[in-house]
């Protein structure tokens, strides 16, 4: 059987188109698309947590984190009690929209009361109706915004 010096070339080629349509890249493409969107629930989920309005921010999180909490008022206690920079941030920067792991993930530098910074990176979920929701958020120490 003789192999052609191409084949390695023909392979090589067919695995970086495989690549470029992979559905990472496509998710790249919606991600650039929908940047707005994104940073539009994250900012109204945090003015809802301003005025203290648990049905409102409740809205904001997928069904399946609804699902978790169980009512607004429970979800609104868990923000308030382990997430106080996000439920009152001294301030809020958006940062980079990536997909990590297949899930498109918002980082979100914030301040909290103290004037301590921490790095929010919120978990976004396209629904059916093609409308984007958070479905987690973790908190990270955020070095590069100590003073």
């Amino acid at each position: 059987m003789v192999v052609s010096p191409l084949r390695p070339l023909v392979a090589a080629l067919v695995f970086l188109l495989g690549l470029a349509i992979s559905p990472a890249s496509r998710a790249q493409s919606l991600i650039d698309g929908d940047r707005d969107a994104i940073r539009g629930i994250i900012q109204a989920q945090l003015d809802a947590f301003a005025k203290d309005d648990a049905a409102t921010a409740f809205g904001f999180a997928t069904p399946s984190l609804q699902t978790q909490f169980g009512s607004a008022s429970r979800f609104l206690a868990a923000v308030r009690e382990a997430y106080a920079p996000v439920y009152r941030p001294g301030s809020v920067w958006f940062g980079a929209l990536k997909t990590v792991e297949g899930t498109v993930a918002q980082f979100v530098h914030l301040t909290d009361r103290k004037g301590d910074s921490v790095l929010a990176v919120y978990f976004m979920e396209r629904q059916k109706d093609g409308s984007w929701r958070i479905a987690g958020c973790r908190l990270l120490k955020d070095p590069g915004l100590d003073s």
